[in-house]
């Protein structure tokens, strides 16, 4: 009871919810002393045990989980433990016995100890033994040791003895030695007998705990206890009755087996114990089945046990039951007895009581009276009754040795059948493993025709691919395989998966040299097909040639690619990596065949010289000496412009007329060549780009495995699709590889195309705009697919052409700026608003298939707008260095040179449709009508001045005077209005306008139709003026009866 104290005060102090050690169980502890001093071997057969002297401390082993540990505790002054040192199962390296109180343990230190019994040393070290043989699959290193002897304790500790020497022979016992062993005194019990372990119940495989008959309170040879179980059970026999002596033996009670029916003087043969054979591997199962054949004689027992106090309980509650009608039927015989001696509940109890006693008083009296007046037969039957129960003694002591003979039968029974059960679990657990290992052998196995396809059979045709694939898909399938219950350890298994291994990996490295040699083969066959030499002279058509060779012929080894992407990504890699090194080449050969069949259309252009570009605005040094003026000369120009112009116009409207080769034809095929050259280009970046990725299987739906492969294809099944579009993987680190690849086989793409680029813009400044057309039209096309190259390509191209543009539109500004007129030239049309109008035919021309809303048209629309800013800009200036004097000449020609200008711009571009600039036809209309208003009023004044300055006087009285007031004033009475009449007869006024007409016609040219135009507006004016100048008379001088000279009809017949 005290270990049992110390075992709950070490859980309570370590290993209980309040101290954090709730899911640490206490499997068995242990007093020991370190750092001993002295010992007292006198004193080790005596009740006290040996005088051990000391630093007591308690070993505990414990268990969480799947964990083991060992602790060395210490006791407080409070009675509280606390632990002093750890230890894993992994520390225990040694354990020696070193006498019968002392041991060590080799851990991180050899550690020596010593206990005061030693059965308690033996039942902990077989516990510590077989909880490294659970958990670590090993025991550490036992010296003076038998670890089989050692196992025993953990089935039954009490019946093995203390030392581990041969068993002694069993002398069968006289009936005398029976009955003193039965009621010899019991040995003190060892204390291992309580420290069992509490077996958790989350691990079916925790130690058992002892067998309830083994409780330290009941002796240890108890006739109630079954036999040792160490005789064979034939070897039992009925036992003889026995004498119960009439003195007790003071020696040790020593093991004795019931008496056999044999003589007495015939000692029998010592017991038939088991030895351990010699094979480890037999010793450990012969040692589980001990352990097992304990533990399933504990469940017995406690099975025994709990049927025992079911019936306990049931004689218990019996028992209350009989007590209870007991007490009811005395209840009843007082209630009677009290009716007979008359007594009711208002009588008098001591009266009662007394009679009572003195009716017992006197049964007594008669009853002893009468036994000793009885016969002399009442000695006899005392004696008799004694001889009775020394009978019934001897009959007790009987029924003990049968019932001690019949459990140990039964134990005996239940360990036959507990072998036969074993035995059946061997035979069921070898019939699963013959089966496990059946299923293993064919999942692991692999047909050797598969293993000789992989090394030997050919890769030229699609049915041979497909073959290939077929015998890696098996191989593939067996190194993946997840074997379970630590199958995938075994050194068999890991064996033959090396040689597959083994197989794969030269597959690998076949299919990767293989790959190589196929890439220069197929490389080499489309230089072949694509390398005619080209002899004619002739414009060759931009058409580039894919390589269907080598598509149709590379398109059966997806399934290839995709093992090597699976089984060796490093040779995955490098088979990219050539095959782009090896397409680079011929496609740099496509890229060249391209630049060359556009080159000459530029080249055309570049021999003709900008001088011969009416559409590109060139300083005056470099234009042909003409006046600004109308003139002979200028007509003869015109026919070139006009048919120019013609065939512009008909491009902006979509009716491309017919005609010959010519400047304008020139452009226009080195325009559709870009055009053709970026389109063939395109699909040649496309189409490489989803081959390759069809091949190596980096396209979007492509398999993830091997085993998920497609079918294998004869040729491309669908070239279509090769050219299509596809979505942009969602996979940052594939397109990034992707556009790595396709840079390699591209490098010089982008190059050639920016060499052919300037070459152009060189021969003709405004192709950049049907080059940035072509450009905008493939980017837009491909925009948001998965070709980030050619994205790519298209962006650096826009930016390039973009600055080159803007380069051009800069150097065409500076032009315009730089434009002087002299002082006689400062009439007439300006040499930029001539050329504007064909400007703008050409880049309409350029980029006439483009959207309002793309990136050209808003560098187009831009360029327009700086353009005219200048223009306008440099026209105000002009007109402003016109005006600088302040004379009416000058002034007039400023009006001038606004007017023809101003209609110019605004009837060319009208007439050519270029609604784009609508806003500033608009200006220049506005422009032009201010100052053919202004020019009208200065001209007309020449012959009609002075009688338009006394109306104009007139007009202005009527603001401050009322009309009767008018003709008082002095300056414009009648008699001066009379004046100013008589001085403009119709005849002079019909000379003026003449005149006047002459002096028109020279400001103006017929080629912009303008003379008639002006001298329209003149006519109008001076109408307006005549009947002005009638309705003064009428209003301000009614009674003068005057009248003009001259009359409309008289204003409108000169030069009509």
């Amino acid at each position: 009871m005290a270990s049992e104290a110390v075992r709950q005060a070490i859980i309570d102090s370590l290993f209980s919810p309040d101290s954090g050690g709730a899911a640490e169980k206490l499997l068995i502890h242990l007093k020991v002393f370190e750092d001993v001093k002295q010992t007292d071997p006198s004193a080790k057969n005596s009740s006290r045990g040996p005088q051990i002297v000391g630093k007591p401390r308690y070993l505990c082993l414990t268990q969480k989980r799947n964990k083991i540990r060992l602790y060395k505790t210490k006791r407080n002054q409070n009675g509280a433990f606390t632990i002093g040192k750890t230890w894993s199962l992994d520390d225990i390296r040694q354990i020696e016995s070193i006498d019968a109180n002392q041991f060590s343990m080799t851990l991180n230190k050899t550690y020596i100890w010593a206990v005061e019994r030693p059965r308690d040393k033996l039942v902990f070290m077989a516990h510590v033994v077989d909880a490294c043989q659970r958990f670590l699959g090993k025991s550490p290193r036992l010296i003076n040791l038998d670890e089989s002897y050692l196992l025993r304790y953990l089935a039954n500790p009490i019946a093995v003895p203390s030392t581990p020497t041969a068993p002694s022979p069993i002398v069968p016992a006289s009936p005398t030695t029976a009955t003193s062993m039965s009621t010899a005194p019991s040995p003190v019990p060892p204390s291992s007998a309580s420290q069992s372990f509490q077996q958790p119940e989350s691990d079916p495989r925790s130690y058992p705990s002892p067998p309830p008959n083994m409780s330290p309170d009941r002796p240890r040879n108890s006739p109630l206890s079954p036999p040792p179980t160490t005789l064979p059970v034939a070897s039992r026999a009925a036992p003889s009755p026995p004498i119960v002596p009439a003195t007790r033996s003071p020696q040790r009670p020593v093991e004795m087996s019931p008496p056999m029916n044999v003589q007495p003087e015939e000692p029998q043969p010592p017991p038939q114990r088991y030895q351990p054979p010699v094979d480890p591997r037999e010793r450990e199962r012969e040692e589980r089945r001990e352990r097992e054949r304990a533990r399933q004689a504990q469940r017995e027992r406690e099975k025994r046990d709990k049927q025992a106090q079911q019936e306990k309980e049931k004689l218990r509650k019996a028992a209350e039951m009989q007590e209870k009608m007991a007490e009811k039927a005395s209840l009843m015989n007082v209630e009677e007895l009290l009716a007979d001696f008359n007594w009711k509940t208002s009588g008098n109890a001591a009266a009662l009581e007394k009679r009572l006693l003195g009716e017992l008083h006197a049964l007594e009296a008669a009853n002893v009276h009468a036994i000793i007046q009885s016969d002399e037969r009442v000695r006899s039957v005392i004696d008799q009754i004694d001889h009775a129960l020394q009978e019934l003694d001897s009959m007790d002591s009987w029924l003990l040795l049968y019932s001690a003979e019949l459990n140990s039968m039964g134990d005996d029974i239940r360990e036959i059948e507990s072998q036969n059960r074993g035995l059946q679990v061997l035979a069921q657990n070898q019939h699963s493993l013959v089966r496990e290992l059946d299923d293993l052998l064919n999942a692991i196995t692999i047909p050797r025709s598969c293993l000789d396809s992989l090394k030997f059979d050919p890769m030229d045709t699609a049915e041979n691919v497909d073959q290939i694939q077929r015998a890696a898909e098996k191989v593939q399938q067996v190194l993946k395989i997840k074997l379970g219950d630590g199958m995938q350890n075994m050194k068999a298994v890991q064996e033959r998966m090396e040689v597959y291994n083994s197989h794969s990996n030269k597959f690998s490295a076949r299919i990767f040299d293989f790959m190589k040699s196929q890439f220069d083969k197929q490389a080499e066959n489309q230089r072949s097909v694509s390398g005619r030499p080209n002899t004619s002279r002739k414009q060759q058509p931009v058409v580039a040639m894919p390589h269907t060779v080598v598509e149709d012929n590379l398109i059966k080894y997806q399934g290839f690619s995709l093992w090597e992407k699976e089984m060796e990504p490093r040779m995955y890699s490098e088979l990219q990596r050539y095959y782009a090194q090896t397409m680079a080449p011929l496609y740099e050969q496509d890229v060249r065949e391209l630049i060359d069949s556009v080159r000459p259309l530029y080249t055309t252009l570049r021999n003709r010289g900008l001088d011969e570009l009416e559409y590109i605005f060139k300083p005056e040094e470099s234009r042909p000496v003409r006046a600004l003026a109308y003139g002979a000369n200028l007509r003869s120009e015109d026919s070139r412009t006009n048919r120019y112009r013609q065939m512009l116009r008909g491009s902006v409207e979509g009716v491309i007329g017919g005609g010959g080769a010519g400047i304008d034809g020139d452009e226009r095929a080195a325009d559709d060549a870009f055009a053709q050259l970026m389109a063939q280009g395109t699909m040649l970046v496309t189409r490489e780009q989803n081959f390759m990725c069809d091949l190596f299987q980096y396209s979007q739906g492509a398999p993830k495995s091997f085993l998920e492969r497609g079918p294998v294809y004869a040729q491309v099944p669908n070239t279509n699709e090769l050219c299509g579009r596809r979505e942009k993987p969602r996979d940052v680190k594939m397109s990034k590889k992707i556009l790595d690849w396709m840079e390699i086989i591209f490098e010089t793409l982008e190059p050639s195309i920016v060499s052919l680029l300037e070459y152009g813009v060189k021969s003709d400044p405004t192709q950049a705009v049907s080059m940035l057309a072509s450009v905008e039209f493939q980017n837009d096309k491909w925009q948001g697919s998965d070709q980030d190259f050619l994205l790519r390509l298209c962006s650096s191209l826009t930016q390039r052409l973009t600055r080159m543009f803007e380069r051009f539109v800069s150097d065409q500004l500076k032009i315009i700026e730089d434009t002087k007129v002299s002082t006689k030239k400062r009439r007439g049309i300006l040499p930029f608003f001539r050329t504007f109008p064909l400007y703008a035919l050409r880049l309409e021309v350029a980029a006439a298939n483009i959207e309002s809303d793309s990136q050209t048209r808003q560098t187009v629309n831009d360029a327009y707008e700086k353009i005219i800013n200048a223009m306008m800009s440099s026209l105000d200036s002009i007109a402003r260095e016109t005006d600088q004097t302040g004379d009416d000449k000058e002034q007039l020609n400023a009006n001038i040179m606004y007017i023809e200008n101003m209609h110019h711009f605004h009837h060319e571009l009208r007439s050519n449709k270029l609604h784009v600039l609508e806003k500033w036809m608009k200006y220049a209309k506005n422009h032009y009508d201010t100052s053919l208003n202004a020019y009208i009023k200065v001209v007309i004044r020449r012959p009609l001045g002075k009688l338009l300055e006394f109306f104009e006087g007139v007009d202005n009285l009527l603001h401050t005077s009322t009309p009767e007031e008018v003709q008082f004033h002095m300056n414009y009475n009648k008699t001066q209005l009379r004046k100013v009449i008589a001085m403009y007869p119709a005849k002079e006024i019909k000379k003026s306008l003449e005149q006047l007409y002459k002096r028109v016609d020279k400001h103006f040219s017929e080629e912009e139709g303008l003379l008639q135009v002006v001298w329209r507006g003149i006519q109008e004016e001076l109408t307006q003026q005549h009947g002005k100048m009638e309705t003064l008379i009428q209003r301000c001088y009614p009674d003068a009866r005057v009248h003009l000279e001259f009359s409309i009809q008289d204003l409108l017949s000169v030069n009509s």
